[in-house]
């Protein structure tokens, strides 16, 4: 039995009688108590005594580490007075951000069009600040006062277009020097990694030597690259191959970004090639992971399919000429018979599972949880090519989209990979239509994978959403219920948590997490918030 007396605590949270899952795959669950002093867990053990201590009873639920959602585009919605409430809801207390490739820093006169282009992923900017530098960007993230505790990357798309815009060249030898400027610039900062979105703008323009050059500030400094593949189709096993010698050839950790296998052409085999690939590269000695979420449809940009073939200007330039005759028979034409670098996808399937979720203008919400080819047939046209043209002309590309494009048996594949984490991959586009992931990736992962299907154990599960992302992102003192360890914790009832987002009915809350601690502090309670007590992880909280 552990003792602490009223002289060494003043303010104490005493947690009693939880089924106590640490985070670890170590330690099997124990009946115990958890002691909160501060901001950080004083003691945990079978039997804890504090007279100086408010105390939870917990018998009958489950005490668990907060998920770390080390994926969700919040980049600007952190700086909104609302930002965490879905967070809470489904149990994350930590959300990490800058993926993709999309981060907002730095920012030059060449990054005009960062904001417009990205409105689909992170929605609007709150207060129109512009950051020159990552510094100047984990400043403002240290200046507000977040339900959550948040970080960030540094996306290569940031840095490509603070040195390029959005011209498709290639980089000269002076433009790498400044992109390698950039790269020390976010180490200094105390960034732990380095994302790309190789099928955005402008990065699908970005070659593997130019990306090997630029991280190379980055060797020997135990620094993590974290892709958004150029390919998740009919190139996969190409994009793995391209992710795996980009982060060899700088001593780099690999994470891949939402892995998985687009299309029914590359169900199963694809996969466990990719998967092949991966593993024969960690028998070498090189530290990946991957992540998922437990959804078969992806969430982005509309303009984000249109194929790399096609993409031979600047998106402005290439909005301004899309409704044109010429371009879109020669759109069709890259659809139809795709160019070695496009990613194939036949474009029947595609049509018939991609659904527009997010638009602005009124004209345009009739389309709104349609499929292309719904659309394409309630407005009349001949074939989806036109429809797709003409709504992202008369939305200035601001189209969200859902692709029903993955298949179940995959993800379950994925989720039981023992270097897989979850994310949520959340979007933040102001849409009455979001991907349900923002909402309900957490609880779904234990109500679906653990309660419904039986493919992970309860202890699996967990370690998927604290543990193995605190360690991949570095996280310091996250992530474990551990003595000394900031006290990051949810209490909850197993048979009452509930995910309710629905692709045909996104916008819900999931359900059941009881009490939520944040660096020690209740956040939440009773299924409502209480409180914000998040911090910026950069400096002291990151090893």
């Amino acid at each position: 039995m552990s003792y602490c007396t009223v002289a060494e605590y003043k303010k104490n949270i005493l947690i009693k009688n939880g089924l106590i899952y640490d985070g670890t795959l170590d330690n099997a669950p124990f009946t115990g108590d958890i002691l909160i002093s501060g901001d950080r867990i004083r003691d945990i053990a079978p039997s804890v005594d504090c007279e100086d201590a408010a105390v939870i009873n917990a018998a009958g639920r489950m005490v668990t580490p907060g998920f770390i959602d080390i994926h969700r585009h919040a980049d600007l919605a952190v700086f909104r007075e609302s930002f965490g409430r879905e967070e809470l809801a489904q149990g994350i207390t930590t959300v990490g951000m800058g993926v993709c490739g999309f981060s907002f820093a730095p920012y030059t006169e060449k990054s005009e069009g960062l904001y417009s282009y990205t409105f689909p992923i992170h929605g609007p900017s709150i207060d129109g600040a512009r950051y020159p530098t990552m510094d100047s960007y984990v400043q403002a993230l240290c200046r507000i006062n977040p339900a959550v505790n948040i970080a960030t990357l540094q996306g290569l798309g940031a840095i490509r277009l603070a040195v390029k815009g959005y011209e498709p060249s290639h980089f000269s030898d002076k433009e790498i020097s400044l992109a390698q400027e950039y790269v020390q610039q976010a180490i200094d900062c105390g960034l732990r990694g380095f994302s790309t979105g190789l099928m955005y703008l402008p990065e699908v323009y970005n070659t593997a030597e130019e990306l090997m050059r630029i991280l190379r500030p980055c060797r020997g400094k135990d620094l993590l690259y974290m892709p958004h593949m150029r390919y998740e189709a009919s190139g996969l096993v190409e994009a793995v191959e391209e992710s795996i010698a980009i982060a060899r050839t700088n001593d780099m950790a690999l994470s891949i970004s939402h892995f998985k296998a687009l299309g029914p052409d590359n169900w199963r085999i694809t996969l466990e090639r990719a998967i092949e690939k991966n593993e024969n590269a960690r028998e070498t000695g090189m530290d990946i992971t991957v992540d998922f979420y437990p959804y078969h449809g992806t969430a982005t940009t509309l303009a984000s399919i249109l194929p790399a073939s096609f993409m031979t200007e600047d998106f402005s330039t290439t909005l301004a000429k899309i409704t044109i005759p010429e371009t879109i028979d020669r759109l069709r034409r890259c659809f139809n018979n795709p160019d070695p670098k496009d990613e194939w996808i036949d474009p029947t399937f595609r049509w018939r599972n991609t659904l527009i979720t997010g638009v602005s203008q009124p004209e345009n919400e009739k389309y709104l949880g349609k499929t292309v080819h719904e659309c394409a047939e309630l407005g009349g046209y001949d074939d989806e090519i036109p429809f797709l043209t003409d709504i992202l002309a008369s939305e200035n590309g601001n189209v969200t989209m859902v692709g029903l494009y993955m298949d179940p048996d995959d993800i379950a594949r994925i989720a039981k990979l023992p270097y897989s984490m979850v994310i949520s991959d959340a979007l933040y586009n102001i849409t009455d239509t979001p991907h349900p992931r923002a909402y309900g990736s957490f609880p779904r992962m234990i109500r679906h994978f653990v309660q419904e299907t039986g493919m992970l154990t309860m202890q699996e599960a967990i370690h998927k959403m604290t543990e193995l992302p605190a360690k991949r992102m570095k996280y310091k003192d996250r992530g474990v219920l551990k003595a000394g360890y900031f006290a990051d914790i949810l209490i909850f009832d197993p048979s009452n948590i509930r995910d309710h987002a629905t692709f045909a009915d996104p916008d819900q809350l999931s359900t059941g997490i009881e009490h939520i601690f944040v660096n020690g502090t209740q956040v939440w309670k009773d299924e409502k918030q209480v409180g914000k007590s998040g911090v910026c992880l950069h400096g002291s909280s990151v090893a």
